[in-house]
């Protein structure tokens, strides 16, 4: 039989999965999107904040809810209404609709994540943490793969039936399996200003709030940049998010290795100087070989420094960890979606100096990592 632990991480990874599908694949098809629907590229692109910022707002909700409702409870009602809202984007042929559609995807796929994160902070020991958010995360960039195939392969309407598919099996996994641990409530006052007033919580927020921001607003854009700028087809784009989706699961898994056998500062600092160096040569005009290495880079440089800093979060104590674990991702997914909105702006006027700025400013948040993370470690 297998442990009960085991059945519970398995679940979880099948919950990131689910949410993950379609985010780099999406991203990858907007200029078909928008050809479909007869669309600028760049209005379509709205479908990414529209699901951001929603589901940033909607990781708040589910910390305290855990006071009152079970692990399983909080997912099983999530993921419903998550397949219900992907089937929703599945089927409509209006932009607004879909739009729609994307703020309930949002809202309601918040949950997996932070309920993943307190469940592994919950059920394992510090040593192994940083392997599992390794796994964790890194069942998001496979998932990545398989959508952006999906995407290269058939219509990108099936980038949203998968997802509303693969949602249910998941409703249906939980009404099935018998354990005790997905049947926990938590018994922690949740409350978000008094968290916010700890300063080591409000440092990680920030750092990961602006890093977060600097990251989505060059990301976002990869599928509009490769088709404008190297003139790449619906394949070709498709083949460079494969590599990318390979790239952060060999962050997630190296980061993962870092964080556990040497310190989870050393993988932030390892992460951002590579993902600041490798966005800020985007500014120069390279072969589609080259730009496919660096996208690989950044990818890869993202992830070791993401699984850094979420493994610093499950380190907090029992009372903080579910407060903490959706502020991270409230703070990711709110800063991330404002950051793509704003950019906007400057990705109209130059995409390659948009590139390098955004890099240099990732290059000097490396000094904040000292007042903001280290004092911040327990």
């Amino acid at each position: 039989m297998i442990p009960e632990k085991k059945v519970v991480f398995g679940l979880l990874c099948l919950g990131c999965v689910t949410i993950s599908f379609n985010v780099a694949a999406l991203i990858a098809a907007i200029p078909l999107i928008g050809q479909d629907l007869d669309l600028l590229d760049i209005n379509v692109a709205r479908i990414i904040p529209f699901y951001m910022i929603p589901y940033g707002l909607g990781a708040l909700i589910y910390a305290p809810l855990t006071r009152y409702y079970s692990y399983r409870r909080l997912l099983l009602t999530s993921m419903a209404f998550y397949s219900l809202a992907a089937l929703f984007c599945a089927q409509t042929t209006l932009i607004d609709y879909m739009l729609l559609g994307r703020v309930f995807m949002g809202i309601s796929g918040a949950g997996a994540i932070p309920i993943g994160l307190m469940l592994i902070g919950q059920l394992y020991s510090g040593h192994i943490r940083g392997r599992l958010v390794g796994l964790f995360f890194g069942c998001s960039f496979w998932a990545g793969v398989g959508g952006v195939l999906v995407g290269g392969m058939f219509h990108w309407r099936w980038l949203f039936y998968i997802p509303s598919i693969l949602g249910f099996l998941f409703v249906l996994s939980l009404l099935l399996i018998n354990n005790k641990f997905l049947d926990i409530i938590n018994k922690i006052h949740i409350n978000y200003i008094i968290c916010l007033n700890n300063i080591k919580i409000r440092n990680i927020s920030i750092f990961i709030a602006i890093l977060s921001a600097l990251y989505h607003s060059v990301h976002k854009w990869f599928g509009i940049y490769l088709f404008r700028f190297y003139s790449l087809g619906k394949a070709q784009i498709s083949y460079i998010f494969i590599l990318m989706a390979v790239g952060g699961f060999i962050g997630q898994i190296l980061g993962g290795y870092i964080s556990d056998k040497k310190d989870r500062i050393i993988t932030c600092y390892v992460g951002l100087c590579c993902l600041a160096i490798t966005t800020m040569f985007l500014y120069f005009p390279f072969n589609r070989l080259v730009v496919t290495g660096l996208l690989f880079g950044i990818s890869m440089s993202w992830t070791i420094g993401h699984n850094g800093i979420s493994t610093v979060l499950t380190d907090f104590s029992a009372e903080q960890r579910p407060v903490i674990a959706s502020l991270n991702s409230s703070v990711r997914f709110i800063a991330g979606g404002l950051g793509l909105w704003m950019s906007r702006l400057f990705i109209e006027k130059n995409f390659n100096l948009t590139f390098l700025v955004v890099g240099g400013c990732m290059l000097a948040l490396v000094f904040s990592i000292q007042p903001l993370l280290v004092k911040s470690k327990y």
